[in-house]
């Protein structure tokens, strides 16, 4: 036998509601208990019948002896068998049967209950009779005439019409019985879906808080234990919202905090770095010049060294660039988000030969602030950099959206790449980005693209007021870099 057997039993209840549970159970008690009542009925009828027809048969058989003594001294000692069936008819549980001295009936009596003429046994099933049926009860009288042995009477019992009364009063008992645990399983169904809907109410409600919506609220149900469960969750959903609502804003904080030191370091990187590289360039320039003073051999061993120290300067201020632009880019503050935005794009296309990258803005304005630029500017450079990265897309379409009196930015990035795998986990960057989101109260989405490909849908609210005219055009990708920071 499997290790799975023992539970094999209890299919028939797993996945089913309480409702159905406790009716079922209900129902498979009142169904043991009838089967049990019917036993005892039946062990009753049984014990019931034999004693009544012990009785029955006992007077039945004292009655004919009687009749047979009476009929015989009334007629000077002779007893006609062709007239005792007028004297001793209409017995009950008995069944009479007139003999001869051969053993040939003469007569049966008239209304004696002969097996199958009583109109009641033709009620009875055949198989309650043949339940309650007792061992066969009979005794024989003898009839005399002048001395002489000239027949008998045979007293049968006969329990059919004892049994139909018997039948008659189960039958009576078992439809109250059913009528009974009728209204028993509706009032038992209403009750329980009574009592059963605040936790469909609760389930619910959980189902709320597992989506994060810690301000659902449940109504007080009547019922005093289901009140204290209602109010126990109302009491989490209030304690969950305030631990969100702490969380949040902690998050904003450390957004913000991270931002001004982001913004900070970029400044000391543009203002301390540049100038000192800057002021190498120039050095190295007038090195230059003054190489042409000296000695053709030294010239030329200055002019190696000045060119190898111009190409690693190179380097150096290249890598300055990248770590402001990862960091913080310098224009964002300085002039409108649209163009700092399609920069960006200008950037990937030409850094990505064969690829094309579209950039649209609409009704956006000038600014919204550092944290929401920089998220914004931080999920368009992610979702770019994994389709071309990742996705081997060819074309990618970037839309930012400001709906009036929305109060939020609509973001989407679609491409036609290869899409992302079933079951993939997003990386670390947009894990970041999830976070970022998720600080400013934002929330993002990926969904396949038609007819293939990927599309990354962001949702940002505004949290203050923008500042700056609001844009409402297309921008290529191709536009003017900002080269300026």
């Amino acid at each position: 036998m499997s290790a799975d057997a023992p539970n094999g039993g209890f299919n028939l209840w797993q996945g089913r509601s309480l409702r159905w549970q406790v009716m079922a159970a209900v129902i498979a008690v009142n169904l043991c208990a009838a089967l049990v009542a019917a036993a005892v009925i039946v062990a009753n009828a049984r014990r019931a019948t034999t004693v009544e027809i012990g009785s029955s048969l006992a007077i039945a058989a004292r009655f004919v002896e009687e009749t047979v003594e009476r009929l015989a001294s009334a007629e000077g000692g002779a007893a006609s068998l062709t007239q005792l069936p007028v004297h001793i008819s209409g017995l009950r549980h008995v069944r009479i049967r007139i003999e001869d001295a051969a053993g040939n009936v003469v007569d049966l009596a008239p209304g004696a209950g002969a097996a199958g003429d009583d109109d009641s046994e033709g009620d009875v099933p055949a198989w309650f009779a043949d339940l309650v049926t007792v061992d066969r009860m009979e005794r024989d009288i003898p009839v005399a005439e002048n001395g002489r042995i000239i027949g008998r009477v045979r007293v049968t019992g006969e329990a059919s019409d004892e049994i139909a009364e018997v039948w008659e009063d189960m039958s009576d008992l078992a439809l109250l019985a059913f009528a009974v645990n009728i209204a028993i399983l509706l009032a038992l169904h209403v009750v329980l879906g009574r009592l059963l809907r605040p936790l469909k109410t609760l389930s619910a409600g959980l189902h709320e808080l597992e989506a994060g919506r810690f301000g659902h609220r449940l109504p007080t149900p009547q019922v005093r234990e289901l009140a204290l469960i209602a109010d126990r969750f109302n009491a989490l959903g209030t304690a969950l919202k305030a631990a969100q609502d702490d969380n949040a804003r902690l998050n904003e904080r450390l957004i913000r905090v991270q931002d001004d030191e982001r913004r900070q370091i970029a400044a000391d990187l543009h203002d301390e770095l540049g100038p000192c590289l800057f002021g190498i360039r120039a050095n190295l320039e007038s090195v230059e010049r003054l190489t042409g003073r000296a000695e053709p051999d030294l010239a030329r061993r200055i002019a190696e060294r000045t060119g190898t120290i111009a190409g690693i300067l190179d380097r150096v201020q290249g890598l300055n660039r990248r770590l402001l632009r990862r960091i913080r880019p310098m224009a964002l503050g300085h002039v409108p988000l649209a163009a700092v935005l399609a920069d960006l794009v200008a950037d990937f296309e030409n850094h990505s030969p064969g690829r094309t990258v579209r950039f649209e803005a609409h009704g956006l304005a000038e600014r919204y602030g550092d944290s929401i630029d920089i998220t914004i500017y931080r999920c368009i450079q992610e979702a770019v950099t994994n389709a071309l990265r990742h996705g081997n897309a060819r074309t990618i379409r970037v839309t930012l959206r400001a709906l009036d009196g929305s109060g939020r930015l609509d973001l989407a990035v679609e491409d036609d790449g290869s899409g992302m795998a079933e079951q993939a986990a997003p990386g670390f960057g947009l894990l970041g980005i999830e976070e970022r989101l998720g600080a400013l109260g934002g929330s993002w989405r990926i969904v396949p693209a038609s007819p293939r490909g990927t599309r990354i849908e962001i949702t940002l609210p505004l949290g203050g007021a923008p500042s700056g005219a609001a844009l409402d055009l297309p921008i290529p990708a191709d536009a003017t870099r900002l080269n300026a920071l």
